[in-house]
């Protein structure tokens, strides 16, 4: 009788141990899911602050454009890239599509140092064309930017 009860001793013991075994890795395996969920709402407040960051900065570009403090151009390459950084609903897509037009519209004129290098009969000659180019889009992009100040942030 020895043999059968060393024999359920050990298979005992041994049943203790992988149960205190399962239990180690289903704590480690609840704390990896804690530290994943923490870290996936770290990245969401993260991409939330950004998206309010962009769209307080959409609402100071188009105030200052309303002002006449930027050119359409300028306003609608800004606008443009920080419409990238937003996630929008279709009538914020509607109206920031008229920046985007503008912005590829006036693309080949050139920016800061490119710019800066230019004679100024060149810059004299791409003033021109671009303020012609604004014209057409002038209206539409007035609207749009009164739309864009008009939207109330959260």
């Amino acid at each position: 009788m020895q043999i059968p009860t060393a024999a359920f001793v050990t298979a005992g013991l041994l049943l203790l141990s992988l149960a205190l075994y399962a239990i180690y890795l289903a704590l480690q395996v609840r704390q990896q899911r804690q530290q994943r969920q923490a870290a996936e709402q770290a990245l969401a407040d993260e991409l939330a602050k950004k998206e309010r960051e962009a769209r307080q900065s959409l609402q100071i570009i188009a105030r200052a454009l309303i002002q006449k403090d930027l050119s359409e151009t300028e306003a609608a390459m800004r606008i443009s890239w920080l419409a990238q950084q937003i996630q929008m609903s279709a009538d914020e897509a509607q109206h920031l599509s008229v920046f985007k037009q503008l912005a590829e519209a006036t693309s080949h004129i050139p920016i800061l140092d490119d710019w800066a290098a230019l004679s100024k009969a060149e810059k004299r000659r791409l003033n021109l064309e671009r303020e012609a180019i604004e014209v057409n889009y002038r209206d539409f992009i007035q609207v749009s930017a009164e739309q864009i100040v008009s939207i109330r942030l959260l």
